[in-house]
């Protein structure tokens, strides 16, 4: 077996170790590695891609050492390919590999990428860009871009937290349009999150009932409402309890157009990702990564999502099926 080890480029002397440390690992269990060296994510990806030309589909995986931000870079190089991704948690933030229950310990976790089982997952499209896990439009979008570009930082870091906090006092909503199959949603809101996975950063339950393999996007819009309401709102999401609250909508579709006056912000998987107006689309079973082979494994509980007991207030755009409410406009 041949291992295709990309590691994030900008990451210090710490990862720098770590890197050393899972060559020896893979090598150790007769694996041939080949580093994947780059300056940026786009020469990282470019380097991957040169490496995927040349491979071997029988002998070769490909290994992300890193976070979200790492796992983002190289998708383009991997969707709609059978090359198979292994995931070794190891950046600021870890989402995916919590959704898919990859253990954090660096020895298990390469384990899991050369002997795991291999599951096909779906892919999101923001604008033609690819994402994992989720995009936000909005507040947190606007938080992104006035941090990340300056500090590297990813969402919910420290510097994110604190940007945020001081954001929030002069933060504007938008008046969302949203298209979604044959229906059209009009509200006042301050973020929308569009998931293809259930949890967010720091594995909070933001989109509860999403699966990485249903071939369906959810997008989860957050009303302006009072302050006190916005607070509550805050409050409910960051606990995981957000479903059936006031003024919050979950919209299912394949692909949704949405539109915000004044344009909005967006991150997709952390990184800056421009402003509204954005087309989402949803890839259904075009990654293929390494889970461990035992459901029991890794961060969270059994199970694909975080979905929980609460009714969630829905339309159901899946299903034909509009279920009215309060201060929407439907057309």
């Amino acid at each position: 077996m041949k291992a295709l080890l990309v590691a994030n480029p900008n990451a210090g002397r710490l990862n720098g170790a770590r890197l050393a440390a899972v060559s020896r690992l893979l090598r150790g269990m007769g694996v041939e590695v080949s580093e994947l060296a780059g300056d940026s994510k786009e020469d990282s990806l470019a380097a991957l891609r040169l490496a995927l030309s040349q491979a071997s589909l029988e002998e070769t995986r490909v290994i992300a050492l890193g976070g979200d931000g790492t796992v983002n870079g190289m998708l383009p190089a991997l969707i709609g390919t059978p090359f198979p991704l292994g995931i070794v948690p190891a950046g600021t933030l870890n989402a995916l590999a919590g959704e898919l229950r990859i253990p954090r310990a660096l020895e298990a976790a390469v384990a899991v990428a050369v002997n795991g089982r291999r599951r096909r997952i779906d892919v999101g499209v923001a604008n033609g860009r690819a994402f994992a896990q989720m995009a936000g439009i909005g507040f947190d979008g606007a938080v992104v871009r006035s941090v990340v570009p300056a500090s590297n930082k990813k969402m919910f870091s420290p510097a994110v937290l604190a940007r945020g906090l001081r954001l929030a006092a002069t933060y504007h909503s938008s008046r969302f349009v949203i298209k979604a199959g044959c229906e059209t949603i009009e509200a006042r809101a301050w973020l929308a999150l569009v998931a293809n996975a259930s949890r967010y950063t720091y594995g909070i339950c933001a989109a509860p009932g999403a699966r990485l393999d249903d071939g369906w996007l959810d997008l989860w819009l957050f009303e302006s409402l009072s302050p006190r309401r916005t607070l509550g709102q805050v409050l409910a999401l960051l606990t995981g309890q957000h479903s059936g609250s006031r003024g919050i909508l979950r919209i299912r579709a394949q692909h949704m157009g949405i539109e915000a006056d004044p344009p909005a912000w967006v991150h997709v998987d952390g990184d800056a990702g421009g402003r509204t107006p954005m087309e989402f689309q949803v890839r259904p079973s075009s990654l293929t990564v390494m889970v461990p082979a035992s459901p029991a494994v890794g961060w969270h509980a059994p199970g694909a999502s975080c979905a929980t007991r609460t009714q969630v207030r829905e339309i159901a755009i899946s299903v034909g099926r509009m279920i009215p409410t309060p201060g929407l406009a439907y057309r």
